[in-house]
């Protein structure tokens, strides 16, 4: 049974990185610099993918007080502390050997991370408000994570989130590296996630396992990482429709009635 259920994981795991969240064409535009006013593009990236970064670590915290097994809520609890900056001295070594300097990260939360790369890349452009993809991708996931099963939100939370980020992030990197004024200290947020969180994928990848013992248990398993795919994938296909339109369709008078960044949070 044992080795039924992991082969069952490697088929999902496959299945995730195959799917068009990870691959998608704004993805491929980004990183080559394609997209059309490449400048906006990126301010407008930060601002949207910021809504649900300041937020990821609450997600975290509310799947693990879900979690029975004192086990699995270790297993987690683990990821919430390098999120909070915390590394281990052999990952510190790896970052240092890829040209993240310690006093970059160490015992910087990862949401400052990039908060300070959001600052960066906004600096000097209007304010772009919070569009309707970003907010439905944070509303409906926080759901599957607090309220659906807990195979969905183990499922949404580790393939269907921090398995695909090492496949993802380096898409961003690339795109960034184009641009001649910003520096690896301006976007390390994506190489951090890129080197270290392989480790997190194989924590979460044994608490499914834990939750993988009947079909019912594998189905929901799957449809939260399906869940959590497919509303990644609706983000970027709105960001890719933003970045072709350009900013004049995404630029709004601060005396229009909008979303503000912290009108939304789990508690």
């Amino acid at each position: 049974m044992c080795l039924q259920k992991k082969a069952w994981l490697k088929q999902l795991s496959k299945e995730a990185l195959e799917h068009r969240a990870v691959n998608h064409p704004y993805l491929v535009q980004f990183s080559n610099g394609t997209l059309p006013n490449f400048r906006f593009a990126v301010a407008d990236f930060a601002q949207q993918y910021g809504f649900y970064s300041s937020r990821f670590i609450n997600m975290l915290a509310a799947v693990i007080a879900r979690l029975p097994s004192k086990k699995h809520r270790n297993v987690l609890l683990g990821n919430l502390h390098e999120e909070s900056g915390h590394y281990e001295e052999a990952e510190l070594n790896q970052l240092e050997q890829y040209g993240i300097k310690k006093d970059w990260v160490h015992d910087i939360p990862h949401t400052e991370l990039f908060e300070n790369f959001r600052l960066r890349v906004t600096d000097g452009i209007p304010q772009i408000p919070l569009f309707e993809e970003a907010l439905v991708w944070y509303e409906m996931l926080s759901g599957v994570l607090l309220h659906g099963p807990t195979e969905e939100a183990v499922g949404a939370l580790g393939l269907g989130t921090e398995h695909i980020v090492s496949s993802i992030y380096p898409y961003i990197e690339r795109g960034l590296q184009s641009l001649p004024d910003l520096g690896l200290a301006d976007y390390c947020f994506f190489p951090v996630h890129t080197l270290v969180d392989d480790n997190h994928t194989e924590s979460l990848n044994q608490v499914a396992l834990d939750f993988a013992n009947t079909d019912e248990e594998r189905r929901r398993l799957r449809h939260g990482v399906m869940k959590a795919l497919n509303l990644r994938a609706a983000f970027w296909d709105g960001l890719l429709e933003r970045a072709i339109k350009g900013p004049e369709s995404s630029f709004i008078n601060n005396a229009q009635e909008g979303v503000r960044n912290d009108s939304l949070s789990i508690n």
